[in-house]
């Protein structure tokens, strides 16, 4: 960027820009009537404009949603430089008042994009708590099935990012990792809990129904962990997991 930064003339009048800080004052004097001359002005020298974080929020938030998705199309092959992390795509995402601006954003980041700026479970809980409707699936088809199962660990982890999502995109969460990986995440009756209670009633029956009577007396050993897994479950799931175990410790 040039030291006295980039001209911007709306009306006759020229600033030179730098920072978001000084673009928001720019687009603030506009009040919206210019917004979107400014942003094709300024074009590919938004990009450095923004710069690191909190720069592209701080400008999204003083622009209306038509003129969010111009400037989301002009950063697109910057993006996920300008973003720059996963804590400030959360942030982002947590300020847009539309859906279609979300999945702009989504798609304008793509897989690449979105593996560069997450890298953990948490990183991905966080960004999928924040995004509306169809989103949860956009980003979870965009991450790929072979990103998602290097992501995950343990049960606990996998908990994490289901109790973010919306119900309806449980399911395709777990048929993309498949579920006979994600039934192997569980290591002990913690973990169980834990899914079982991010889980609706029939996916967590789902996910029991993969275990076998020994492994589910494995993961259950004691009074213990049958005082943990009544913290988590319904009447009707620890009435069928008890079922299955005493099956298991009868047949031993």
């Amino acid at each position: 960027m040039p030291p006295e930064g980039f001209p911007l003339t709306v009306g006759g009048e020229t600033a030179l820009i730098r920072t978001a800080a000084e673009l928001v004052v720019a687009l603030d004097v506009l009040q919206g009537d210019c917004d979107r001359e400014a942003l094709d002005q300024l074009g590919p020298r938004l990009a450095d404009i923004l710069g690191p974080p909190p720069g592209l929020h701080v400008v999204m938030t003083a622009l209306r949603p038509d003129d969010q998705l111009a400037l989301v199309e002009a950063l697109r092959d910057r993006l996920a430089e300008v973003v720059g992390s996963a804590r400030a795509l959360r942030d982002l995402l947590a300020s847009l008042a539309e859906e279609r601006v979300e999945s702009a954003l989504l798609a304008a980041l793509g897989g690449s994009g979105l593996r560069e700026l997450i890298r953990t479970p948490e990183e991905l809980a966080g960004v999928l708590e924040w995004v509306y409707g169809s989103c949860d699936g956009q980003a979870l088809e965009a991450l790929g099935a072979e990103f998602l199962r290097r992501l995950f660990q343990t049960g606990e982890e996998l908990a994490l990012v289901l109790r973010a999502m919306d119900r309806g995109c449980q399911a395709a969460l777990i048929e993309q990792l498949g579920w006979d990986l994600a039934a192997g995440l569980v290591r002990d009756e913690k973990d169980l809990g834990y899914l079982a209670r991010a889980l609706p009633a029939d996916l967590s029956r789902r996910l029991l129904e993969h275990y076998s009577d020994d492994q589910l007396a494995g993961l259950i050993r004691d009074e213990r962990a049958w005082e943990h897994l009544r913290r988590y479950l319904d009447r009707e799931e620890l009435a069928y997991l008890n079922s299955r175990w005493e099956a298991a410790t009868h047949a031993q």
